[in-house]
Formats: structure tokens, C-alpha cells, sequence
């Protein structure tokens, strides 16, 4: 089974966080995906401060014009039903292996997207924030990647916030899904 990641995911120490075994960059397989852009709309319930607010993080939206870049990574179903957890709020979609440019791929892979209309933000939405420690962690993976893909991801997604950024650490207001995305599952 491979995994599409294109966004915390890209980012070693953050992928790391769900799965037990040890990950290496060479886990993290760049690629192009065709028929789909990243859009900053998928709400996640945050506190800041302890201050509850909506946080706007990377989704994908089809667009049969695009491509974008991320990872896949090839998880177990054990690993998968972690990360199933950690993306709790995302609905699953099959992505085409005919559509991943950048790996051969023997099956389609699975990404995570944001699809109920309701955890959806839109522009104008009050108390909607994007974290700026989320970029900080896609910006600090970029040094492991090519120029081409780190250029390329910043056009997609890094040059014009659709919402305001908010500074400070931030937790998931869901107990288990901030455990896995902040602590991690290893021992």
C-alpha cells in the first residue's frame, strides 16, 4: 500500500511520528500527481493559548488542469490505520498510479482529503487561522528535497495565504489526534 503525503508528511520527523519502524528520507519518495492542487481549506479545531480556533491546513482539490508535488510512502495496513487516526478528519481517496509521476508504483496509492463541506473553510471565515509552525514544518523539510520540487511546492501552496497566519504552538483540540501528531507513536 503507498501513501500520498503532501504536507506534514513530507516532513521527516513528522511522518516519523506515525509509524514504529525507523524512516529514512529514502521512505519519502518525491512525485508529481496529476489531476489534483493543494488548497489551504481543510479546518482542524486548535488551540492556541488555550484559546479554541479554527486551523486551516493543506488539503487537495481535484483539478484535472494540475499537478501537484508531495511524497508517497509504501506503509503496512497497521501503519496505515495510525495514520488513519492522525488524518482523522480527512476522508481517503485512491489516486491512479498512472497518475504519480516520479515513482513506479505497482498499485494506486491513498491520500487523505478534506471533503465534508463543514470542515472546509472559506475565505472570510472569523476566528480561522493558519499556523504558522505548520509552515515551519513543510519549510524545514525543503533542504532534503531538489530545487525543482522545493520551487515547485512553493508555487503551489507558500506564496499567496488565503488566511491569516498565527503565530505560536498550537494542539489539536482532539486528545488522540494531537498525541499522534505531536508525540508520536514510538517507544
Amino acid at each position: 500500500m503507498y501513501l500520498f503525503g503532501f504536507g506534514s508528511l513530507i516532513n521527516l520527523s513528522s511522518a516519523q511520528k506515525s509509524f514504529q519502524r525507523e524512516l529514512s528520507y529514502k521512505d519519502l519518495i518525491p512525485v508529481r500527481v496529476k489531476g489534483y492542487k493543494k488548497v489551504w481549506n481543510s479546518i482542524e479545531y486548535i488551540t492556541f493559548d488555550n484559546k479554541e480556533v479554527n486551523g486551516v491546513f493543506l488539503n487537495l482539490q481535484e483539478d484535472k488542469n494540475s499537478t501537484t508535488t508531495g511524497v508517497v510512502i509504501k506503509l503496512s495496513t497497521e501503519e496505515f490505520e495510525v495514520l488513519k487516526q492522525r488524518e482523522k478528519n480527512y476522508s481517503q481517496i485512491e489516486i491512479k498510479a498512472e497518475n504519480i509521476e516520479g515513482a513506479f508504483l505497482e498499485e494506486n496509492a491513498v491520500a487523505f482529503m478534506t471533503t465534508k463541506t463543514d470542515k472546509l473553510a472559506k475565505i472570510g471565515d472569523e476566528n480561522t487561522y493558519i499556523p504558522a509552525k505548520y509552515i515551519e514544518i513543510l519549510t524545514s523539510a525543503f533542504e532534503n528535497y531538489d530545487e525543482e520540487f522545493v520551487e515547485s511546492y512553493k508555487k503551489e501552496c507558500l506564496e499567496n495565504f488565503p488566511f491569516e497566519l498565527k503565530e505560536g504552538v498550537y494542539k489539536f483540540a482532539d486528545a488522540l489526534q494531537n498525541k499522534l501528531a505531536k508525540e508520536g507513536i514510538r517507544k
